[in-house]
């Protein structure tokens, strides 16, 4: 308990530090708060569109599925989330320009200024928020497991999620995205480091990687095939997936906004395939090997799979030094996502609205989504990945609309709208009972509700008569 508590306040310490350092200096200003002036250089940017990607689902989520996936899951994980780099130079780079040229801070600012319509910003603001809202709560809730577990319930789960936000609150207080960047540098050399020496820690424990692998071969040889756990459609759906949602999540959005110039994105987006396939590798064999020591693990308690191995097989100290890797992970991504939602209410929802200064509604929206996340938190309506799932396809839906207002001029905000509500309407139909098996043909859900959302979006714009482009409002 000790070394938890001195690990722990350790890393807290270091990170409101950095987050107080790395604050503007001068006069704060929304643009500050909300993108930190579009300053950041490729190193910081790469870290942390990567620590913000990289979650407590990466730690928790990812080895509770492959728990129950085997190796298999890591193909769906290391191809699809590779390809988010060719999105970050297709969708980023143009999203960029645009940025710089008309000032946008936010993902609804450029697809209503670009279509001339309010109206279309703020549906694709509350389709953000709905969707990230619940991958926010996800995020303390895995980091309570986590502590919860190594301490044996000395610090619950739900207060170490308190205590965590309340943190993280703090530094985004005080610098907003410029600490936010910077501390997920941190947060993400940290991450990755920690977790890689967690899984050779518990290898060795095992008795080395050849041994332990060849005892789970012979106990479960289903965990090294595809056959059984992952159809070749449910592949490609879920390659397809990836790229397709993950610019769309705001807090990856955003981080389009706050490069310096170019070259910051195109670095981001070679080295992303090259990090994700060494990275993701890494919670997935605690997964797999998590059956040797715990064989009949079910639900959401495959969720708690790393802290177990890491419990049954190292010191106390060094397990609490490994999952303080796991709190960096929930808090790259929490800080991220309260700072996007924020802006969000403060200038696409309530711009116009409310009065007060800029940074002060968004300092006060990011607490009330703080409370909100942690309400949800306390008692979440799934596992990590399920609730993953439904978050991924309810934003992919917004793809074809952020496509067509970067490359197709003839595009109409109605048409826009239209499509935003059908795709909507089939998330929302997946959600109670699932989609029939004809319109999804074995796939994922999301590849067929985004088939037919751009199918919906183009039919509209033909059908409606050619008008001059918008000017943009903004």
């Amino acid at each position: 308990m000790t070394a938890v508590v001195v690990i722990l306040g350790g890393y807290l310490v270091a990170s409101l530090v950095l987050g107080w350092m790395a604050r503007d200096r001068g006069e704060a200003s929304a643009e500050d708060w909300f993108v930190a002036s579009r300053t950041i250089g490729p190193v910081v940017l790469f870290f942390t569109l990567a620590a913000t990607n990289f979650s407590a689902f990466f730690y928790v989520g990812f080895a509770g599925a492959s728990y129950a996936k085997g190796f298999a899951f890591y193909g769906l994980l290391a191809m699809g989330t590779s390809l988010v780099g060719v999105s970050m130079l297709l969708l980023g780079l143009p999203t960029w320009r645009l940025g710089q040229e008309h000032g946008y801070l936010t993902p609804p600012e450029m697809v209503a200024g670009q279509t001339g319509s309010r109206v279309l910003g703020i549906v694709f603001a509350l389709v953000l928020i709905v969707f990230t809202l619940p991958y926010l709560a996800i995020q303390p809730h895995a980091a309570g497991i986590l502590l919860e577990q190594l301490t044996d319930g000395a610090i619950p789960r739900f207060a170490a999620a308190v205590g965590l936000t309340l943190v993280m609150l703090a530094y985004l207080w005080m610098g907003g995205m410029r600490s936010s960047a910077w501390t997920d540098l941190f947060q993400a050399l940290v991450m990755i480091g920690l977790l890689a020496v967690g899984v050779v820690a518990v290898m060795r424990g095992m008795g080395g990687f050849a041994s332990a692998g060849d005892r789970l071969f012979a106990s479960n040889p289903e965990l090294f095939v595809r056959e059984g756990k992952v159809t070749v459609r449910q592949w490609v759906s879920f390659m397809l997936l990836w790229p397709m949602t993950v610019p769309m999540f705001p807090q990856m959005f955003q981080r389009f906004y706050i490069a310096r110039s170019p070259r910051g994105l195109t670095t981001a987006a070679w080295l992303y395939p090259v990090v994700v396939a060494l990275l993701f590798l890494l919670p997935v064999l605690f997964g797999v090997y998590g059956h040797l020591d715990f064989p009949d693990l079910q639900g959401k308690q495959a969720d708690q799979i790393v802290a177990m191995l890491l419990g049954e097989h190292v010191a106390p100290w060094l397990a609490a030094l490994v999952l303080t890797g796991a709190i960096a992970a929930f808090m790259s991504t929490a800080d991220s996502q309260l700072l996007a939602m924020s802006s969000i209410i403060t200038r696409d929802v309530l711009g116009g609205v409310v009065k007060a200064p800029e940074l002060w509604v968004g300092r006060i929206a990011m607490v009330v989504l703080a409370a909100m996340g942690l309400a949800i938190a306390y008692e979440p309506p799934g596992s990590i990945f399920d609730i993953i799932k439904q978050a991924f396809t309810g934003l992919a839906v917004l793809l074809p609309t952020v496509v067509a207002v970067l490359y197709w001029p003839r595009v109409r905000a109605e048409a826009c709208i239209v499509s935003i509500c059908v795709g909507e309407a089939l998330v929302f139909w997946s959600y109670l009972g699932g989609l029939p098996e004809r319109l999804t043909m074995g796939m994922h859900p999301s590849t067929s509700v985004v088939a037919i959302t751009a199918a919906t979006l183009v039919a509209v714009t033909l059908a409606l008569p050619t008008r001059e482009a918008a000017t943009p409002i903004r």
